[in-house]
């Protein structure tokens, strides 16, 4: 079994929450499933192995002042004390990598804090991944009577398995820039690794599932893995290759239904109430109760269940209710009983009382979107005789998406771990020390490079026509691997050769492209995702030197490796996908 070094650590970065675990390498031999994982308190009291996925950071936007809980206390008593307008106050950043294909990211990208002030998102990302670093270090140096560095330790950060490779090249850097070595950080793909780790659990340890083990099933068994976090929902299908091995068999798809959707749908709600002129000076004015306005929904969306029948009470501002009578001049109550929302929601003191019908659809929105995409994947001749479906994630903890995925897939038995939301945390852990769990995967795109061919007059357009040595050329896209191609992890594919097509040429540039096509002509079709760029030595007279490209995808990068057939000297470079 291959390993990383005597100790690993798991940054599990979470749109919502995060933490960080870590496991020796002797511990992991004795039970891969045993981890040190952060306790996070606030107020004292122990609350959870993960924390809020907050930065409170100062004017300078280079120094944080609290993390996770901590800052949420601390902004809000600066905001009660009306100084909090000097700080920069940041969480559920994450989704600003949630890109499509084609949609631009870059290093240069800024991003928002709660209040509207701008900061270089690559400088946020890097000072959260910072910290995490160096609370996990504190925490391993103190059991330790020789103390250890960093660099001593392998790191694995997970990312969502939809996202593009730009997002998870920007995450490396981030790492990188929090002063991590990139040949000791693996980027893991959240389901890959809570699908490793459950590979490794008995039926006593999941709260659903009846006798289903996940452990126990023998080769060729296939299952689904829906990571519901609080940005997205994370979708992939698993058949398992041996005791420590599973495959991908259908490439990762989901989209941003996660638990903030439900947030969404809420502040809306707020909106519609209110008006957003009144919502938008009551979060600036108001910064502090805004903030407990939020904390008791958290707590209040985690709890609710669809056998509750009951009003949902939350604790309410008369700030809120003064704030809309100093615009609008009228009284919040009467524009509440005025209004679609009359029977569902009604005020009492500095508390608000809403339908359990009204809080429930709140859900319906996220839940909606995900059974949507469940049942649209069982359609397919790969996952339609799947009998497990396997949750993972925050969002998973839900009663409400429980209830809902359970009630839509009769056909199939749905098993939900305890501790589902830290079960990511510890499959990095899992995967840190073996990366050799993940045999194959299903590409999501095709891949190539750009390329000439003979230009063919009458099909070929104009504007693509190079007239080079050779005559007339036309640029077109040379495919190296196909969306939906099954690819073995860390073995190249599909070498090609191209040849140069100047007079000394000392240099070859390949632009390499994806495209949700599978055979496109053009690269016009398809979308620009990095460049590679070769030197070459001792430049020829004549055009037509072969460099040879074959691309690998190792763990969860992209490498390209490159061949000069004259020298024989070869370059081995992730792509650079953020230009």
């Amino acid at each position: 079994m291959a390993t990383r070094g005597l100790l690993v650590g798991a940054i599990d970065f979470g749109t919502t929450y995060s933490g960080w675990a870590f496991s020796f390498l002797n511990d992991f031999h004795l039970d891969p499933t045993k981890a040190s994982v952060k306790q996070w308190y606030s107020s004292g009291i122990l609350v959870t192995e993960k924390a809020p996925t907050c930065l409170l950071i100062k004017s300078d936007g280079k120094t944080l002042e609290e993390f996770g809980y901590d800052a949420e206390n601390k902004y809000r008593e600066l905001a009660d004390n009306e100084m909090h307008e000097e700080y920069y106050y940041f969480r559920r950043f994450k989704m600003a990598l949630n890109k499509k294909l084609g949609e631009k990211l870059d290093r240069g990208m800024t991003i928002e804090d709660e209040m509207g002030k701008s900061m270089i998102a690559l400088n946020v990302f890097a000072i959260a991944i910072e910290y995490l670093v160096g609370d996990m270090m504190k925490s391993v140096n103190d059991t330790l009577k020789t103390p250890l560095k960093k660099d001593d330790v392998h790191w694995v950060l997970t990312v969502p398995a939809i996202w593009t490779d730009a997002a998870k090249q920007f995450m490396r850097e981030a790492a990188v820039q929090a002063d991590l070595l990139t040949n000791k950080l693996t980027i893991a793909l959240a389901p890959e690794v809570a699908s490793i780790f459950c590979r490794h659990l008995s039926v006593d340890t999941a709260i659903s599932g009846g006798n289903i083990s996940i452990a126990k099933m023998p080769v060729g068994t296939r299952y689904m893995v829906l990571d519901a976090g609080g940005g997205t929902v994370d979708i992939t299908v698993h058949e398992i290759v041996n005791e420590n091995s599973v495959k991908e068999i259908q490439s990762a798809s989901g989209g941003g239904w996660g638990g903030i959707l439900v947030d969404m749908v809420f502040e809306n709600l707020l909106i519609d109430l209110a008006g957003p002129e009144v919502y938008k000076t009551f979060k600036r004015d108001e910064t502090d109760d805004w903030l407990d306005i939020w904390c008791d929904f958290e707590v209040k969306k985690r709890s609710v269940g669809p056998e509750n029948n009951a009003r949902v009470n939350m604790r309410f501002p008369l700030s809120f209710s003064k704030t809309f009578e100093e615009i609008t001049k009228g009284n919040l109550m009467d524009a509440i009983k005025a209004s679609k929302y009359a029977k569902d929601i009604e005020f009492c003191g500095d508390k608000i009382k809403i339908s359990a019908s009204l809080f429930k659809s709140l859900f319906e929105h996220s839940i909606g979107k995900t059974i949507n995409h469940v049942t649209s994947l069982l359609r397919d001749a790969n996952v339609r005789k799947i009998k497990t479906i396997l949750m993972v994630g925050g969002y998973s903890e839900s009663p409400m998406l429980q209830h809902a995925i359970k009630q839509a897939f009769t056909g199939q038995d749905v098993v939900i771990p305890i501790g589902a939301s830290s079960i990511i945390l510890r499959g990095a852990l899992v995967y840190g020390h073996s990366p050799v769990s993940i045999r194959e995967r299903v590409l999501k795109y095709t891949y190539g490079v750009d390329s000439h061919k003979s230009f063919k007059e009458g099909t070929d357009p104009e504007h693509l026509k190079v007239i080079g040595a050779n005559g007339a050329r036309c640029r077109v896209f040379s495919k190296h691997v196909e969306k939906g191609q099954i690819v073995k992890c860390n073995e190249p594919q599909v070498e090609k050769s191209y040849k140069t097509r100047n007079k000394f040429q000392s240099a070859v540039d390949f632009d390499i492209f994806a495209t949700e096509q599978c055979n496109p002509r053009y690269t016009t079709e398809c979308t620009l995702i990095g460049k590679l760029e070769i030197d070459l030595p001792e430049p020829e007279e004549q055009p037509g030197r072969r460099i040879k490209v074959s691309m690998t995808f190792s763990g969860t990068e992209i490498i390209v490796k490159a061949v000069d057939e004259k020298t024989g000297k070869n370059w081995s470079v992730f792509i650079n996908f953020l230009g």
